[in-house]
């Protein structure tokens, strides 16, 4: 028989293994259909047991390497896009199904490199499926042709973890399910082990002692995973899940830098999901749904900001490169000098708003009006350097069920007061805010139409003028599926004065970009927020925040009382805004640099907090102010110190009961058992069979450089068992201290064949 069907009828690792290595590639396959990254994701499975089947019989064949990968690359690649052209077009014939397939990965990638959202979800398929042949391929050719169990075992559980990092989905199940084979797979391979080492020394093999050694295994394995189970019940692993909420700032670092990539994603339960909420491209598609995403409890449903952008691109906005700075606990958002805080005394109501997080939503921290307090550590942007607020981010991701609150100054200024504000820009908001980059003459004649068209003689009855135009003129049509912009022209320009089936129709973006350009345009400075507009009301101070609020309005700038919305969507209302009477622009203190910490002490009404754990690091708002953090919660600590001490008397009491057994035997008697127990820790048991000097032989020639000491104790024991005489002092001294020489030398040798155990073996 050829070597290669030989290999093939009885491989090294036995089918067991494979049989175990499909268990663990099936919990994988399972858990990333668990998250649902994709509403069709049932090719994983299949994917998985034929890169599994082939990587195994490739390992097999007497093949280089040379010629495996690409034969294993080929059919990876045939078996990915037959399975998801099957489950995605099956209305379709095979070449169809590829065709649709290119098309669809085209167009994809189109919309990712234009910055945009893209909603073809067969490329996150095929890559996916990619990741599921690769991993199940690789850890199988690695088990069965470098017998590599280690390796195989690392790499499908990387795939787990990642997957199980990126998610918010409880997996702990499959995690159970795979530890149970990989614990197996590696006690079947390291009994393989054991069992060559029997053949090698020709020793005779009892079926009993595999089946034994399997079943105290598999007892332990058992144990092991229930306790660990039960520990996730009872425990609170408060470190552990501050280093694990630490990952999280990986998964939004992805998410930001590769915003176009993973926009289409829209899972609830995905940490690397896309988010619409950032510098955006406008492509003619607005995706939401009902999914709830927080809860606000204040006097009322506000809008929700949760980045700024100042720079009009020409088919959407991005910012300044912003600078980042950490804000500690308790301390002010800005403690110095920055124009956008209000400075009049009325008009503004101070509130502590609380926020429970339902869904998603990264590291971003939403606040309305003017923020002055969050009640955790966060990480503030601010434009180009300038005291401007770009966005506030968490330190870490925000998990469902968390929440915290925000002190903020919000606006109830009347059209009197901004009627009187004047045009006195400081100079960080012009020279950001004022930019005429991207305005056409068309849209600048628009705009000096209407505000002439209204009398308006303020930048305020201006604005007015053009949001009222925008929101209310039936020329405009609200559409959330439009055909996309055309890219050789300019956005707001063609929203506006484009061809009829493009003109005029639109959502969110579009209205919003068209408000901040031609109020620029006028001489008022604008810029684009994205958040949420306001929710609805669901009980008494509650409101109910969905994805379907997910907004981008413009916001205005009037000296003195900062930031103001200007609402020019058709779908949603203006903010109400009472007329007032006379009025004036509040006075600007002379020295424009001092503290403004008098106008934001305190934290004004404080909306009910409900029950929720508080974001990393965050403490409650009270009306007294910010409270300290509570004490961190010990119970972890007392079930490890708990589970030490048991383990630790288990060894002590182990241990004297070994002990106490040597003190009634012989000196001789005494030190061979010992030298007995240090090769069977290091893998070298004694067989029923092997005679004391036979046995000791085998164990010289594993450490030749002790083989005086190790003749010494056998003799030692031979002269007691057969002797019939009482050892002399000097020969039992010379005995204990060969064996004191021989310690370490075994620790070295148990250490070096664990090793030697990871490392493949050669054919």
């Amino acid at each position: 028989m050829p070597d290669w069907a030989h290999r093939f009828i009885r491989p090294r690792e036995g089918w067991l293994s494979l049989f175990l290595l499909f268990v663990m590639l099936l919990s994988a396959g399972w858990s990333v259909q668990a998250v649902g990254w994709l509403d069709e994701g049932d090719f994983l499975v299949p994917v998985a047991i034929w890169g599994m089947l082939a990587g195994a019989t490739l390992a097999l064949l007497p093949l280089s390497v040379t010629v495996t990968l690409p034969v294993g690359a080929l059919l990876g690649a045939g078996v990915v896009l037959w399975s998801i052209g099957g489950e995605y077009f099956t209305d379709l014939g095979q070449l169809g199904r590829l065709l649709a397939l290119r098309d669809e990965a085209f167009e994809w990638l189109r919309l990712v490199v234009d910055r945009g959202f893209a909603p073809q979800m067969t490329p996150y398929a095929i890559g996916l499926g990619v990741i599921m042949w690769s991993v199940a391929f690789i850890a199988a050719y690695t088990l069965y042709r470098h017998h590599r169990v280690l390796d195989a075992i690392l790499l499908v559980g990387a795939a787990m973890v990642v997957n199980l990092s990126a998610t918010l989905a409880d997996l702990l199940g499959y995690l159970v399910l795979f530890c149970l084979a990989a614990l197996l797979l590696w006690l079947r391979a390291a009994l393989t082990t054991r069992e060559e080492g029997w053949q090698l020394r020709r020793v005779d093999e009892n079926v009993e002692v595999p089946i034994s050694i399997m079943r105290s295994g598999l007892t332990f394995i058992g144990g092991s995973i229930a306790l660990a189970w039960i520990l996730t019940t009872v425990a609170v692993a408060a470190p552990l899940t501050d280093a694990w909420r630490n990952l999280d700032t990986v998964w939004t670092d992805v998410r930001d830098g590769l915003e176009g990539v993973f926009g289409g994603l829209t899972n609830e339960n995905a940490r690397i999901a896309g988010s619409e909420f950032g510098p955006f491209t406008v492509r003619g598609t607005w995706f939401s749904d009902d999914a709830p995403v927080m809860q606000l409890r204040a006097e009322d449903g506000y809008y929700l900001r949760s980045v700024t952008l100042d720079v009009y691109t020409g088919s959407g906005w991005d910012w300044s490169e912003p600078s980042e700075r950490s804000v500690p606990l308790g301390e002010r958002v800005f403690t110095g000098y920055t124009p956008e805080r209000p400075l009049a005394e009325e008009g503004f109501l101070r509130e502590t708003i609380t926020i429970e997080v339902q869904g998603d939503v990264g590291r971003s921290i939403f606040v309305p009006g003017y923020p002055t307090l969050v009640s955790a550590p966060v990480v503030v942007r601010e434009v180009a350097g300038a005291p401007l607020l770009a966005s506030i981010d968490a330190t870490g991701a925000i998990s469902p069920g968390s929440g915290y609150q925000v002190t903020a100054l919000i606006s109830e200024v009347t059209e009197a007061q901004l009627a009187g504000a004047g045009t006195e820009y400081p100079r960080e908001i012009a020279e950001h805010y004022l930019s005429q980059q991207g305005i056409t003459p068309e849209v600048r004649a628009l705009a000096a139409e209407l505000a002439a068209a209204a009398s308006a003689d303020t930048p305020f009855h201006q604005a007015d003028a053009i949001a009222d135009f925008l929101r209310t003129d039936e020329s405009f049509e609200y559409g959330t599926d439009v055909e996309p912009p055309d890219p050789n022209r300019d956005l707001v320009d063609q929203f506006l004065f484009g061809p009829p089936e493009v003109a005029r129709i639109g959502y969110c973006e579009y209205f919003a970009s068209a408000m901040a350009l031609m109020a620029r345009s006028v001489g008022i400075p604008a810029r684009v927020a994205v958040g949420y507009a306001p929710g609805e009301l669901v009980d008494d101070g509650v409101y109910q925040y969905r994805n379907e609020n997910a907004h981008a309005w413009a916001e205005l700038y009037f000296p003195g009382y900062g930031w103001q919305i200007f609402e020019a969507t058709k779908t949603i209302p203006a903010p109400p805004r009472a007329r007032g009477q006379g009025g004036v622009a509040p006075p600007i203190p002379a020295d424009i640099n001092r503290d403004f910490g008098e106008i934001d002490e305190g934290t004004g009404e404080v909306a009910p907090r409900p029950s929720f754990e508080q974001i990393p690091g965050g403490a409650p708002i009270t009306e007294e102010g910010l409270q300290a953090p509570g004490e961190p919660r010990g119970g972890n600590l007392l079930v490890i110190l708990a589970l030490a001490a048991l383990a630790g008397g288990v060894i002590y009491i182990r241990m004297r009961g070994r002990g106490r057994g040597l003190r009634f035997l012989s000196p001789a008697d005494r030190q061979w058992l010992r030298l007995a127990w240090a090769g069977d820790r290091a893998g070298l048991s004694q067989r029923p069979s092997e005679t004391y000097y036979e046995y000791a032989g085998w164990l010289e020639e594993q450490i030749p450089t002790r083989a005086i000491e190790i003749r010494t104790i056998a003799d030692g024991k031979v002269w007691q068992a057969y002797s019939g005489r009482a050892m002399s002092p000097t020969m039992i001294e010379r005995i204990e201290g060969a064996w004191k020489r021989l310690r370490m030398p075994f620790v070295g040798l148990a250490v070096r064949r664990r090793l030697r155990n990871l490392r493949p073996t050669r054919r």
